[in-house]
């Protein structure tokens, strides 16, 4: 029984590593561009270096109804930089850097960067709290139902 106990845990880290792990290389167009999005709003703050995305947490996309919602967790970190140079790729991340975690909710309209809702906030790491989590999630899920239809809804269509 001890045995079977352990194999579970072991599995549920590994279901758990595998969110947590996820490539930068491997984020969609239209994440690359809610993070593109988030790090513009990020550095229009008062801040005197650049920060540059160093992992993805967690990456969610899916099409609904000729939208696009997505949703990306990442952290970033203090660079060598000054902040007008934020978008240079040769930025070193510095001893002892800052961290944020940074997430955004977006829904784009489909084959478009045209953005319908959106949600984005970056905090210290340290600041992250289950409370901050469970609004998080709250407030994306409010961003991925705008303009959604549900069961017991109606629409009317005009025909020309």
């Amino acid at each position: 029984m001890n045995l079977a106990a352990g194999w579970g845990l072991v599995s549920a880290l590994l279901v758990l590593r595998v969110q947590a792990d996820v490539p930068a290389e491997e984020l969609s167009e239209n994440q690359n561009q809610m993070v593109r999005l988030v790090m513009e709003k990020f550095h229009e703050k008062d801040l005197m270096n650049r920060y540059r995305m160093t992992s993805v947490v967690k990456a969610e996309e899916e099409v609904y109804n000729a939208r696009i919602f997505v949703n990306v967790e990442f952290l970033v970190k203090q660079t060598s930089c000054r902040k007008h140079d934020w978008s240079k790729p040769d930025c070193k991340v510095v001893k002892n850097a800052r961290t944020y975690n940074c997430f955004g909710c977006y829904k784009f309209e489909y084959d478009s960067h045209s953005v319908i809702s959106k949600v984005e906030e970056c905090i210290l790491t340290r600041h992250l709290r289950a409370g901050r989590q469970t609004l998080r999630k709250y407030r994306c899920k409010e961003v991925e139902n705008a303009g959604k239809m549900h069961p017991g809804m109606y629409s009317t269509f005009s025909r020309h």
